[in-house]
């Protein structure tokens, strides 16, 4: 986890360094910097602390936080792996396509990968399934247990 925070906050620093780097498409790799700092810091800490005590330590809204905050996390940088994905086709197989891409059209793509990580980690806080710890205790994730 230290080593992970610390190389992306080395990546975000590179780039707020050399202006020359801020272009477009490096802008997804920025934003996989902030997801993967989030996981990092929030994901790792708490989870190598209940693993040491033997079961989740936190408490029920620390529960809630954590998972809420890792799926969020971890859907960001799901659907910012798949915003590369589609720009490296763009570039490599439609060159005719990849040439005609914004500025704006990768600030959408990379806002949709975040509104689609606040909506699949908000949902069981609103009633659809819900947050538990997993079975090993160690971690909270989705509560794969209930069958509702």
């Amino acid at each position: 986890g230290v080593i992970s925070i610390f190389s992306n906050i080395v990546v975000l620093g590179i780039f707020v360094k050399y202006k020359e780097l801020r272009t477009a498409t490096n802008a997804i790799i920025i934003n996989l910097a902030f997801t993967d700092i989030g996981v990092s810091g929030i994901g790792y800490p708490m989870s190598a602390a209940s693993d040491l005590h033997g079961s989740w330590k936190f408490g029920y809204t620390g529960c809630q936080i954590y998972a809420a905050l890792n799926i969020f996390f971890g859907m960001a940088s799901i659907g910012l792996l798949t915003v590369v994905a589609v720009d490296r086709y763009l570039t490599i197989c439609r060159p005719d396509i990849g040439r005609r891409m914004t500025t704006r059209s990768y600030a959408t793509l990379i806002l949709a990968a975040w509104i689609n990580a606040v909506f699949w980690a908000s949902m069981p806080t609103v009633g659809w399934a819900s947050y538990a710890p997993d079975p090993t205790g160690a971690t909270c994730t989705v509560n794969w247990r209930k069958n509702d």
